[in-house]
This record gives structure tokens, C-alpha cells and sequence, in this order.
């Protein structure tokens, strides 16, 4: 029965080919614009940690200025750094209290294959780290691993590397055992991680939540011993005098310039872990640190993405606007069913007279709703992709991913289409059931 509905409904369409043909492109217009900004948002404020979100979380210690706040929430409460100083990081990792830990911060250095001339090298922002940054996150190795322990506790000239570089240097081998020269130190090929780019990329502040994963990774320590020093990129946030003239004064002073994040097996360690966490801010205010009244925080990816604002209110703002469109569409769609099915009353006369209810004259028109929510569906799924890609060459520093859709939104924007066509062509298909079938055989 349901192949007779739809041959009716596309036999429908080509008897009125322009009226269809407005419909659908009306209705794919509005899917276009709507998914276009609905797919930037969700990328944007989607869970990129959904099986451990809760706990993995980022270290904020209050160990700021006594005399001001380092600013101030979008709540209006006092803020507190979401950076540890250097003495705080190193004493959390010497507590081990967490089941994984992963300070990391980054510095710009010259890198080149070993086999290449100093002209060849390429100016890279590299990510200094504990090995267990890997595995919190989510980053998939292809050759090699993370590097060890003791490679931690040493600062060893070790490192990781990205699949996209690891293509540009060594032709995209294995490149396990190989050396890379990073400024003017010689450091040996660990690990080459797949390509990988969370959405948002979570770990860091907003500003730099799309922007496309650092292609190079060391251990923390390394970068102090081997004394890489970058104002511009480490970030760190100072206050009274403190120094920031060389790397071992950042790292003795009350600057703070390294993220923290754990990772624990279960919550109850997290509760545990904040206890630790006051217990330590106890200890250091006995020694005249830690004098500001705000409390510590122990934040979850949710939760820190909620506080960076992932998804920014103009976003929700263009999701609303384009809605608003998507449904003065559909509006328009329903005016020109009506048209369409009042110009149809002759047939559906004729079909009462000999048999068909009421019933069946509305599934005969929901199909042929269908039949244009669908295809209005697809040509704005291909809009959507071409507008996608243009926002792509627009906005480059934008990850690829963020313009990207997935195969949910794929099939929820086929699926919206087909659903609102359907539900704006309720009023058109219900008048048109309820025609008179005594006038609308007078007029045959």
C-alpha cells in the first residue's frame, strides 16, 4: 500500500512541477541555513570526553595576589587563576594522589629533521607534558608510544610527534628510534600520534578550543633543563613584580603558567583528591601563601568548558535567528501546500465517490508532504555541506572538525526536513480531507 501512496505523491509532484520544485527549494533554503549554524554549535559544545568527563578535571589553587582578584566570573563572583605556579605543580606531582596527572604548557621552537640543513627548519609551538597526556585525552598512537617514567623524572630529549608532521619529515614511516632537532638540541622519536583533534579541544582556554592540535610534544622537565623559554606562548599570569626576564625566575616565582589536569578511577578519589587539595592550601598559607578567601576548584571538562563559554551566547543567538528562518520557511511551504492541495479538490471528490475516506485521502497527502520534506532535505544537506566548506575558507584558524558534519546531523537534517514539511502540512492536508463532496463533483 505505502509503494501506491508514494507513486500518487511523486506522479503529484510532476503534474505541478514549479509549485513542487518552490516548495522544496523553500524547504531546503531554511534547512540549509539552520543546519549550517546548528552543526557549528553542537561540533562547538559537544562532550569530547563522554565516557570519563567527570573524571578527568582541571586544578585551579588560589594562589593569587591577597591585595586584588586575578578578575572576576561572567556570574559576577571573584575568579580565581586557572593556572598553577611552577612550586604548586611540582608538589601536586610529588603527592601523587591523582591516578594520572598531566601539567603541560607550550614554547615555540626551530624543528627540523636531523638529516636536514638549519634552513630547513619550521618555527613550531611545541606542547611540554607528562606521558600521561596521551591517554587522559584520548590521543591514538600509530607508531610507538608515550614516553616513560623515568623519561618524566629526567627531562630526556624525547618526543612525540603529530601524523601530519611525521608525514613532512619522514615521508610518513615509522620514525620510532629517528632524531629531531628541536632549537639546538638533538631529541629521539618516541611516538607518532594518528591525526587527532578533539572538538572542542577542552584542555585549553576558549581562545584556542578549535584551533588544530600542537604537532609536537616533550616532556615537561625537558623544557627546563634544555631551558626553552617563549613569553609570547607560555602565557603565564604575574603579579606584584614578578619576574619575567628568564625561565628559572618564572619558575621561582608566584607566576602562574601551568595547567594541571588529573584523571581518577572513580569519584570517590576525586572527593579525596579535593581534600588533599585544602589540606595542601592549609599547609602554604602557614607559610604566608594562599591568603585570599576564595576556594580552590576541582573542575570536570563539562564543567570547564561551561565556564569558558564552548559555545558562546552570539552562537545560541544565530541558532535562534536561524530557527526563526527555518520556520518563516516552512510557513511559506504551508501556504503553497494549500494552494496545491485546494487545487486538487476535483481529484479528491473523485476518489471519495468511488470509495477512498477521508483517511486514506490524508495519508495520500502526507506521503506527498513527505516526498518534498525529503527531498527539500537532501538539497539542503548538500547546501549545507557547501556552506560549511565556504565558512571553512573563512575562518582557517577554525579546525576543519568544528565545520564538519557528523553522521547524526546528517540524518537528523534529512529527518528535520521531512518532519517539519510534515507538520506545517497537517492544516493544508486536514482542509483538504474536509472538502464537500456534492461541489466538488459539480465541478468535474
Amino acid at each position: 500500500m505505502g509503494k501506491y501512496y508514494f507513486k500518487l505523491a511523486w506522479l503529484s509532484l510532476k503534474k505541478t512541477p514549479l509549485l513542487s520544485l518552490l516548495m522544496i527549494g523553500t524547504i531546503a533554503i531554511g534547512i540549509a541555513a539552520s543546519m549550517i549554524t546548528i552543526t557549528v554549535g553542537y561540533m562547538m559544545g559537544q562532550n569530547p570526553l563522554p565516557h570519563k568527563s567527570e573524571r578527568v578535571a582541571m586544578v585551579h589553587l588560589n594562589s593569587w595576589d591577597p591585595s586584588q582578584p586575578i578578575g572576576y566570573r561572567k556570574n559576577g563572583e571573584v575568579d580565581i587563576p586557572s593556572l598553577l605556579t611552577y612550586q604548586d605543580a611540582m608538589a601536586l606531582l610529588a603527592a601523587n594522589k591523582a591516578d594520572k596527572h598531566v601539567p603541560f604548557v607550550s614554547f615555540n621552537s626551530a624543528v627540523r629533521a636531523e638529516s636536514e640543513d638549519v634552513i630547513d627548519s619550521q618555527l613550531h609551538q611545541i606542547r611540554s607534558t607528562s606521558r600521561h597526556f596521551f591517554s587522559v585525552f584520548g590521543a591514538p598512537f600509530i607508531y610507538g608510544s608515550t614516553w616513560s617514567e623515568e623519561a618524566d623524572l629526567q627531562g630526556q630529549s624525547v618526543i612525540v610527534l603529530s601524523k601530519r608532521e611525521n608525514d613532512r619529515l619522514f615521508q610518513g614511516a615509522n620514525s620510532v628510534g629517528e632524531h629531531i632537532i628541536v632549537g639546538d638540541h638533538l631529541y629521539r622519536v618516541v611516538g607518532v600520534i594518528d591525526d587527532w583533534q578533539p572538538t572542542p579541544k577542552f584542555y585549553v582556554n576558549y581562545y584556542d578550543m578549535y584551533s588544530p592540535t600542537l604537532p609536537y610534544f616533550v616532556p615537561l622537565e625537558s623544557q627546563i633543563q634544555n631551558n626553552f623559554f617563549s613569553p609570547t606562548t607560555m602565557g603565564w599570569y604575574c603579579w606584584g613584580d614578578g619576574p619575567s626576564s628568564t625561565l628559572q625566575e618564572v619558575m621561582l616565582s608566584e607566576c602562574a603558567w601551568i595547567r594541571f589536569w588529573v584523571e581518577f578511577e572513580s569519584e570517590d578519589k576525586k572527593h579525596e583528591y579535593f581534600r588533599f587539595m585544602e589540606d595542601y592550601t592549609e599547609e602554604q598559607r602557614k607559610v604566608g601563601r594562599f591568603a585570599r578567601p576564595e576556594p580552590n576548584r576541582l573542575m570536570s571538562v563539562t564543567e570547564y568548558l561551561e565556564k569558558e563559554g564552548a559555545v558562546s551566547e552570539e552562537n545560541k543567538i544565530g541558532i535562534g535567528f536561524a530557527l526563526a528562518f527555518l520556520f518563516a520557511c516552512l510557513c511559506n511551504v504551508m501556504s503553497l501546500m494549500m494552494t496545491k492541495f485546494h487545487g486538487k479538490g476535483g481529484e479528491v471528490g473523485l476518489r471519495r465517490a468511488v470509495g477512498a475516506s477521508k483517511q486514506n485521502i490524508t495519508v495520500q497527502f502526507g506521503f506527498e508532504a513527505a516526498l518534498i520534506g525529503f527531498f527539500g532535505g537532501v538539497i539542503g544537506l548538500l547546501l549545507t555541506q557547501l556552506g560549511l566548506s565556504a565558512l571553512t575558507d573563512m575562518y582557517p584558524e577554525y579546525h576543519v572538525n568544528v565545520m564538519t558534519m557528523d553522521l547524526t546531523l546528517m540524518v537528523s537534517t534529512v529527518a528535520l526536513a521531512v518532519s517539519t514539511s510534515l507538520l506545517f502540512g497537517l492544516w493544508p492536508i486536514y482542509r483538504t480531507s474536509r472538502v464537500q463532496l456534492s461541489s466538488q463533483l459539480k465541478s468535474l
